[in-house]
């Protein structure tokens, strides 16, 4: 099966109408720029440049920006500044591109490949999916190391030391310290307990699809996104090749809002998708609803706001709010790719691929725009709702700066065997 399948730093060449909204007549977030400037930055200075940053996540006091095609960490405070926290940059590649490598070692002699997603465990370390290493890395004590993973692509179960992974995109933490993984490419969710066993926690390995059942018989394709609900019960997935946002909770895997489509129009029932095959390739597009009325395209970073499930809602260039009922509205965004700051119906992102919340706050990894947005997101009630029908899209043709992506790390090195999260 040729590997067509939208990884964490793919974008579309889109076939879309325009999306035209409406306001609800209530109070409207506002959009900011944190940080960033929107042209890529090809070093990892401190003028708060960026370049096609996934991710941005952090603790209470703390902001880190997962900045991908630079291969490195930065911390950003308050006023936007941003610093290096982890990783070097590296000359630039035949897609020029910083290289990307994989060293463990001091903060900022360790190298990283297309890190592209992060989270901060409770005892305060930072955990980072270093995705074309397919390794999962934690900082630690003035040092990185390889926690699980990174020897090469593969799907296998056990210790840290062994277990492999297959372009892990996507990290959440739950209270007790488990880390949950998006494993992208074996098309599954793993969990890693805090002394480092790896498990299958949802999903079946190597076979993408879509079928809602028992965690071990559910089928995702290509998951890049993760929330974990504050009580640990219930572990959210952005089933982004499917366009769905899907619940695991109490052993089992349903479907919380989004539709199966498809350009023949059939029937699904446990379809094993080909990526070969246009006619089982879920289609994208966009509509609010409730449940299965709602339509995503390409689903990718997740946070909790409460009980309601942020959705950066990457190919609608949107950011999206999900109800625990499955009701879809929009938080903010005009639905094209732009950059534009304001009052949320204004507002304009460009395949935003990360969100993270802070109380009232809500960041938003802006990839395209290669910025990081800030959005105070109360009054929850707010919402905007569209005036136009669903639109088809699919991702057959990648856009020039995002399709000489490597398929896999190059040069990988055995990382040091990871010590426990804690």
């Amino acid at each position: 099966m040729r590997k067509k399948i939208i990884t964490a730093m793919l974008a579309a060449v889109l076939c879309t109408s325009t999306v035209l909204l409406a306001v609800a007549a209530n109070a409207q977030p506002m959009v900011t720029t944190l940080a960033g400037a929107s042209s890529h930055n090809t070093h990892a200075g401190g003028d708060g440049n960026f370049n096609l940053p996934a991710a941005v996540f952090g603790g209470d006091d703390q902001l880190f920006v997962v900045d991908t095609f630079n291969n490195v960490i930065r911390g950003v405070n308050a006023s936007g500044d941003a610093q290096l926290v982890a990783g070097s940059v590296l000359a630039l590649d035949a897609t020029r591109f910083p290289a990307g490598r994989y060293s463990d070692g001091c903060l900022q002699s360790a190298l990283f490949n297309r890190p592209t997603d992060g989270v901060v465990s409770p005892g305060g370390r930072i955990i980072i999916a270093d995705s074309l290493n397919h390794a999962i890395r934690i900082i630690q004590d003035d040092q990185v190391l390889t926690f699980a993973g990174g020897e090469r692509a593969g799907m296998i179960n056990g210790s840290a030391e062994i277990a492999l992974f297959n372009h892990p995109t996507a990290l959440a933490i739950d209270p007790q310290g488990n880390i949950y993984v998006a494993d992208t490419l074996n098309h599954v969710i793993r969990m890693i307990t805090p002394d480092g066993m790896v498990s299958t926690f949802a999903g079946m390995p190597g076979l993408p699809g879509y079928a809602d059942s028992l965690a071990m018989s559910s089928r995702f394709y290509s998951p890049m996104g993760i929330a974990v609900s504050a009580d640990g019960a219930r572990v959210y997935v952005a089933d982004t090749g499917n366009h769905l946002i899907r619940v695991i909770e109490d052993g089992e895997v349903r479907t919380l809002a989004g539709s199966l489509r498809f350009p023949s129009g059939a029937e699904l029932v446990d379809l094993e998708l080909d990526d070969d095959d246009w006619a089982t390739t879920p289609l994208g597009g966009f509509a609010n609803g409730t449940g299965a009325n709602a339509v995503f395209n390409l689903p990718m970073g997740l946070a909790l706001h409460g009980d309601n499930l942020i959705v950066a809602d990457s190919a609608n260039h949107m950011i999206r709010s999900v109800t625990p009922t499955g009701e879809v509205t929009i938080l903010a965004g005009i639905g094209l790719p732009d950059y534009i700051n304001g009052p949320a119906d204004q507002a304009a992102f460009h395949m935003p691929r990360g969100v993270f919340v802070r109380d009232r706050e809500l960041f938003v990894a802006d990839t395209g725009n290669n910025l990081v947005r800030r959005i105070v997101i109360e009054p929850a009630s707010y919402s905007l709702r569209p005036d136009t029908e669903i639109s088809d899209t699919h991702s057959d043709d990648l856009s020039a700066e995002w399709e000489t992506m490597p398929a896999t790390g190059d040069e990988l090195a055995q990382g040091d065997e990871g010590s426990s999260v804690e």
